[in-house]
């Protein structure tokens, strides 16, 4: 009997050491196993507020690079863009205009940037992709255009402990400061570049003086004008008018050194290149060339002027 005791409390004692042993094991096993797993949500996270840090700078590159290719395809085939928006978006994203690849934008697409996450996200065991549902260009104000991106991005890690899906609407602003004017690219043939330069005199015309008007002129400045084209209109060739809009006045004697043949028309650069009738006045103390219609007459401060 005392051994039967003996033998019986050893068994139990042993069954407990092993109950105990194998639970601390599992504990541990699954402490680990929970700490690797909470190390890979950290990465996950982590890699997340990297790719929202860095989307925007992406979106800016790929944007502006996209702004310059058009500049280029209209001086290249000497006409406007069609379906700005449209076309904003296959350059935007695989870098062509009517399937036509742009040299500007090789390497540079916002496709090619999420590639470049990809593979960085490859390499930590992260599967990187997202869709564009949709991209706009407009206007904010006379001088700035904003991109905005609805995307939808799809982060996971690899061994399935985590992943993360997120529609995003992002918006990122590009100055048109800098960029090339449409209109003269395509009615001078290419052979006259105007840069939207935000003019810096107020005052046109002082007590007769049209010095500053002249050199408002002459330095091609542009001013923010309601009954104006706006820059996105510019691009598709459209002269009709914008709460955004822009003009500048033309420079015929540019014109004229180039070769090309100047018209009697106002100078104010929407007008001149368009072809509607309208009652333009000669400035005095100004070139023989230059008119101004009389719907602009007030807004250049021209007080002293003959017909």
């Amino acid at each position: 009997m005392k051994k039967a005791i003996f033998y019986t409390t050893a068994a139990i004692a042993l069954t407990i050491v092993i109950i105990v042993t194998y639970a601390a094991y599992s504990t541990y096993r699954l402490s680990d196993r929970m700490e690797a797993i909470s190390t890979r949500i950290e990465t996950v996270n982590f890699f997340i507020k990297d790719v929202e840090k860095d989307i925007n700078k992406g979106v800016y590159i790929s944007g502006f690079r996209t702004l310059l290719s058009f500049t280029q395809f209209i001086s290249t085939n000497g006409t406007y863009i069609s379906d700005v928006n449209g076309k904003f978006k296959e350059a935007f994203l695989n870098g062509t205009i009517n399937n036509q690849p742009l040299s500007l934008m090789k390497d540079s697409t916002f496709t090619d940037w999420a590639n470049k996450i990809s593979a960085q996200a490859d390499k930590i065991d992260i599967q990187f992709s997202f869709a564009i549902n949709d991209v706009k260009l407009n206007h904010t104000d006379p001088w700035n255009l904003e991109i905005g991106l609805d995307i939808t991005l799809d982060i996971r890690d690899k061994k399935n402990t985590s992943y993360w899906i997120r529609d995003r609407y992002l918006t990122t602003k590009i100055s048109i400061l800098g960029l090339e004017d449409p209109l003269y690219i395509v009615n001078s043939k290419g052979r006259i570049a105007s840069t939207i330069v935000i003019t810096n005199i107020t005052s046109f015309v002082v007590n007769a003086d049209t010095s500053n008007l002249v050199l408002h002129m002459n330095q091609s400045y542009y001013i923010a004008h309601a009954d104006s084209p706006s820059y996105l209109m510019r691009l598709q060739g459209n002269l009709g008018n914008s709460s955004y809009g822009i003009e500048s006045l033309v420079n015929l004697e540019k014109f004229q050194k180039q070769g090309i043949v100047i018209k009697d028309r106002s100078i104010v650069d929407s007008v001149y290149f368009g072809t509607g009738n309208t009652v333009n006045y000669r400035i005095n103390k100004t070139p023989e060339w230059f008119k101004i219609d009389a719907a602009h007459l007030d807004f250049y401060q021209v007080i002293n002027s003959t017909i």
